[in-house]
Order: C-alpha cells, then structure tokens, then sequence
C-alpha cells in the first residue's frame, strides 16, 4: 500500500509536468531521481516503516506543490532533498 502511494505521488508529479522542459532538470532527471527514491524507500520500508511515512507524506506535500507551479527545478531539488536524507 505504502509503496503505492510512492508509485502514485511520482507519476502524479511527472505528468503534470509532462509538457515543461527545463534545460537543468530533465523529465529522464525527475524519472531516475524518482526511481531512486522509490528504492531507497523500498528499503526503509523493510527497517523503519513510520519513518517511511513519514518521508512519503513529505514527499507527496513538496512534489505537489512543485507540480502545481510547473518548476521541474524544485522537484528535482526536492527529490534530492529526500534522497539525500535517505542515504545520509
């Protein structure tokens, strides 16, 4: 269900932003960022499954509120956020 919902928020925010291209933060950027946090939250999953809500419910409030302005930028640096935060 959790993994999901992950699923849902990250095609949710590529297609709303399907027909906006930004030279710095590509749809391939958004896609590889997305799958690597799908992953990284896979694994949180199996060891920390409040903690992965936790960041799921994060994830789902900043990815639509960059999707609703458009700004494949701050999705990007969003992703990044949230994968960094994962890994560190």
């Amino acid at each position: 269900m959790k993994l999901t919902f992950i699923k849902v928020a990250g095609g949710l925010v590529l297609s709303m932003l399907a027909t906006t291209a930004f030279a710095d933060c590509t749809q391939e950027d958004i896609q590889e960022k997305t799958a690597a946090l799908t992953a990284s939250m896979q694994a949180l999953a199996a060891t920390d499954p409040a903690k992965m809500q936790e960041i799921a419910t994060r994830m789902q409030e900043s990815m639509t509120a960059a999707a609703a302005t458009g700004d494949q930028e701050a999705v990007c640096t969003s992703l990044d956020e949230l994968i960094a935060e994962l890994d560190g």
